[in-house]
């Protein structure tokens, strides 16, 4: 069972024997390759790869269309765990998300990891502890699952696509740093979109000025022009180019607009006005105009 490198140490800290503890919080954004991790614990504690159906792991997670973890799922988890263990290895209980369980959900649980039952361990997994009852933090260990470094991220993801140092860069700053969200954007239309998006970028930045390449392509698709935009501007403040910061947040609004079926030909005409002003070295002046649902520059 693969381990990403960034969670080895983690790994290795959870498979020790004997193990101490029952309830193990890991706490980082997704896309960091939890879920891999949490199988390949289940695969050392319980010393076998099948873990479909093991009847000695009980996994909880919110139901397709539903909104939260509900209290009767963490109710049949309490029925569960008072069950006697097929194997002589102990039961184990994956919650994954467990800031998405309603506060009914949350109260149920607590009552579990109060009082466990003898050789049932909790493999669970949340974005941060702000959303979580300090009761249940109280009972946990907690585990800061982080992204890995620019070079580690990069280096893996080298071995799992075809792309240079710049094209996995800028596939990280677009998800948050999350590798697994990187190479899935690398695989599949993104690093494309990017390869175009990069020879737009190259002409407008040579010349100072808008062409009508990128004009024409940008209202092709609004989402992935402002998605690429957002990025690139992020890029370049790392040269210290802070008149392209602004457009940053104007990128931003406007795709919290397009969400509202605001104009698109209006929205990615004022983003273009604004880009034109960075690429000229001014600094554009951004402010949202709520009233009209369309930004204001």
């Amino acid at each position: 069972m693969m381990v990403y490198p960034w969670l080895q140490s983690v790994y290795e800290q959870l498979t020790q024997v004997p193990l101490r503890g029952h309830a193990f919080l890991l706490l980082g954004p997704v896309g960091l390759g939890q879920g891999a991790l949490i199988d390949a614990l289940l695969t050392c504690h319980l010393q076998t790869d099948a873990l479909e159906d093991h009847p000695d792991v009980y996994r909880v997670a919110r139901l397709e269309g539903k909104r939260d973890i509900s209290v009767d799922q963490i109710r049949q988890l309490t029925t569960w765990v008072q069950h006697t263990a097929h194997g002589h290895l102990g039961r184990w209980v994956v919650i994954e998300s467990l800031e998405l369980m309603n506060g009914a959900a949350a109260n149920s649980l607590l009552k579990t990891l109060e009082e466990p039952p003898a050789e049932v361990r909790f493999l669970l997994t949340a974005q941060g502890a702000s959303k979580l009852l300090p009761t249940i933090l109280s009972r946990c260990q907690q585990w800061s699952i982080s992204p890995p470094s620019q070079s580690t991220a990069i280096a893996w993801l080298q071995t799992q696509v075809e792309a240079n140092d710049q094209e996995c860069a800028f596939a990280l700053v677009l998800h948050q740093n999350a590798p697994l969200y990187a190479k899935d954007w690398l695989l599949g239309q993104g690093l494309t979109a990017w390869r175009t998006w990069q020879s737009l970028w190259q002409q407008v930045t040579q010349q100072h000025h808008l062409t009508l390449e990128l004009i024409q392509w940008a209202n092709e698709d609004p989402e992935r022009f402002l998605n690429l935009l957002s990025a690139q501007c992020y890029v370049s403040l790392q040269s210290e180019h802070t008149h392209f910061l602004p457009l940053i947040r104007l990128c931003w609004h406007a795709q919290q607009l397009l969400r509202q079926n605001a104009s698109k030909e209006l929205l990615i005409d004022q983003v273009l006005q604004a880009l034109g002003q960075a690429l000229d070295h001014q600094m554009p002046e951004v402010t949202l105009n709520h009233r009209r649902g369309l930004l204001a520059l």
